[in-house]
C-alpha cells in the first residue's frame, strides 16, 4: 500500500545577509517550488518560517537574532514550524540551540537543500547542531527561484574562500574555495537569460582566484569570454575581487569587453601599509595605488566600488589620515565604510592596540561625508551626458517615473537614474540625458534621439 505523499506547506522566508546569501536563499526557493509547497508573502499565512541568517559582523549578527525572535513571536500564535539557516547558525549552533529553544531546526551555510527534509517531516527535530555541510555547491542543474528582478540576478561561481584575512570569519563558515566549472557557469547562465535576465552579477567570495582549486584551472577572463558569447546577456557585472590578483587581462575586459560592464567591486579595506599587514591582507598601498592607476590608465570611465574597513587594532590617527587623504583624491566611485568589530574566532580579535569604538564611528562617519561631497561633484558634472540606462521598474514615488541604473551602477546599492519621461519596459536599456544629480541619484529625461538600445 502506497503511503500519501506529505501535504503541500506554506512556507514564508526572510533573507537577510549579501548577495551571496540570496543565491542560497533561492536555492532553498528551488527546494519549496520543486517539493510542490507554497511560497506565501506573510508569516501569519504559513505553517513552515525561514530564515536565512547573516553572521559576518555584529550589526549583521544582531539583524538575524531581531528577525528570528519576531519570527518566534508569529510562531507563537499558530501552529508553525521556525527554520533558522545560514552563517549564524553555522557560526553559533550550540549557543543558538540554548538561547532560541523556540526554533525547531538548525541549517548550516551550505546546507540549502536540508530544507527538503524539513519540508517533508523527514528531518530529525535537532536544535543542538547545524546539518554542516560545507563541502556543498549548487550547479546549473540545481533548482532555483530567482526573487526581485528578473532581469538583474546574482550568479555564484565559487564558494569558501582561502584568504588569511585577520579580521573575517568567512573561511570559519563557508569553507575554502570551490569553484564551479565553466560549463556549468555558462549553462545556468543561459537559462536564466532564457528567463528574462539582461544582466547577471557575479559573485564569489574571492572572485579573482576563480578556478585555481579546479583540475583544469580556468581563470576568470576565460569565463567572461565564454559568457559574453550568450545571445540578449547585455551586462557582466564583477563584484568582490582581489586586489593582488586583477590581473590586466581582466582589466582590459572591464574596459573594452562590449558585454562586461566598466565596473569592478574589489574591498580594498585600507591603504596603510602596516594596517594592512595587521589586516593580513598581503599587499601594500603600493599595490592599491598601482591598482588604480592601471584601471585609469586603461579608461576614465571604469567605476570602481570599495569598502574600507575603520577602527582595526594599530590604526593609529596618522595611518587614517593616510586613508582619508587617498578617499579624498577621487579615485573612488562608489564607497562603503565599516567601523571594525571585534569578531570571536579571527585573528584580530586577539591583536593589542584597538580603536575605541566610539574613534571609529567618528572615522567612518567622516569617510562617508567625504565622500557624499565626491559625489556630488562628480555627478553634477555629468549633466548633460547621453548615457545607456537599463530600467529596473516602474518608481514607487510616482507611475510616471522610471528607475533604473547606468552601467556604473549596480543594483541596490549604488543609486539610481530617475527617468521623468517615457515608457520602457523592466530589462530594455534606452538612451537617457542626465539634467539633474545629487550625491545619490541622477534624474535624466528620454533623449529626443533615443531608442532602446
Amino acid at each position: 500500500m502506497s503511503t500519501a505523499a506529505p501535504a503541500p506547506k506554506k512556507v514564508y522566508f526572510v533573507s537577510l545577509g549579501c548577495p551571496k546569501n540570496q543565491v542560497d536563499t533561492e536555492v532553498m526557493l528551488g527546494v519549496v517550488r520543486e517539493r510542490g509547497h507554497v511560497l506565501v508573502d506573510s508569516a501569519d499565512e504559513a505553517d513552515t518560517l525561514v530564515v536565512n541568517t547573516c553572521g559576518f559582523i555584529e550589526e549583521a549578527k544582531e539583524e538575524s537574532i531581531d528577525t528570528i525572535l519576531e519570527l518566534g513571536r508569529a510562531k507563537a500564535e499558530g501552529k508553525k514550524h521556525l527554520v533558522v539557516a545560514g552563517c549564524l547558525s553555522q557560526r553559533y549552533p550550540d549557543e543558538l540551540a540554548k538561547e532560541l529553544p523556540e526554533v525547531d531546526y538548525f541549517l548550516g551555510s551550505a546546507d540549502m537543500l536540508g530544507l527538503q527534509k524539513v519540508l517533508d517531516g523527514t528531518a530529525p527535530r535537532s536544535g543542538v547542531t547545524p546539518l554542516s555541510r560545507r563541502s556543498y555547491l549548487y550547479d546549473h542543474g540545481t533548482a532555483r527561484q530567482v526573487i526581485g528582478r528578473a532581469h538583474s540576478v546574482y550568479m555564484k561561481i565559487a564558494e569558501g574562500c582561502d584568504r588569511p584575512c585577520a579580521f573575517c570569519i568567512i573561511p570559519k563558515l563557508r569553507g575554502p574555495q570551490r569553484s564551479r566549472t565553466i560549463a556549468s557557469l555558462v549553462a545556468e547562465a543561459r537559462g536564466l537569460v532564457d528567463a528574462g535576465a539582461r544582466e547577471i552579477c557575479l559573485v564569489a567570495q574571492d572572485l579573482t582566484t576563480y578556478g585555481t582549486d579546479l583540475d583544469d584551472a580556468p581563470q576568470i577572463e576565460a569565463l567572461l569570454d565564454a559568457l559574453g558569447e550568450i545571445d540578449d546577456l547585455r551586462w557582466i557585472r564583477l563584484h568582490y575581487a582581489f586586489p593582488t590578483t586583477c590581473r590586466d587581462g581582466l582589466l582590459d575586459r572591464i574596459a573594452g569587453h562590449p558585454k562586461v560592464a566598466s565596473y569592478l567591486d574589489v574591498p580594498l579595506q585600507h591603504v596603510d601599509t602596516e594596517v594592512l599587514k595587521k589586516m593580513r591582507r598581503g599587499y601594500t598601498e603600493r599595490v592599491v595605488r598601482d591598482l588604480v592607476e592601471r584601471l585609469r590608465a586603461r579608461s576614465p570611465h571604469i567605476y570602481l566600488r570599495t569598502t574600507m574597513l575603520v577602527g582595526h587594532p594599530g590604526e593609529g590617527e596618522e595611518a587614517f589620515r593616510r586613508l582619508y587623504g587617498f578617499i579624498e583624491e577621487g579615485a573612488i566611485d562608489h564607497l562603503g565604510v565599516f567601523p571594525w568589530s571585534r569578531e570571536e574566532g579571527t585573528h584580530a580579535a586577539l591583536l593589542p592596540g584597538r580603536v575605541d569604538p566610539e574613534l571609529a564611528q567618528e572615522r567612518q562617519i567622516a569617510l562617508m561625508e567625504l565622500q557624499e561631497e565626491i559625489r556630488l561633484r562628480k555627478h553634477q558634472s555629468r549633466i548633460g551626458e547621453v548615457v545607456p540606462v537599463m530600467i529596473d521598474r516602474v518608481s514607487d514615488e510616482s507611475d510616471l517615473l522610471l528607475d533604473g541604473r547606468h552601467e556604473g551602477q549596480a543594483p541596490a546599492i549604488d543609486g539610481r537614474v530617475i527617468v521623468t519621461d517615457g515608457s520602457a519596459k523592466a530589462g530594455e536599456i534606452v538612451l537617457a540625458r542626465i539634467v539633474q544629480a545629487d550625491a545619490h541619484d541622477l534624474v535624466a529625461s528620454l533623449d529626443l534621439d533615443a531608442r532602446s538600445l
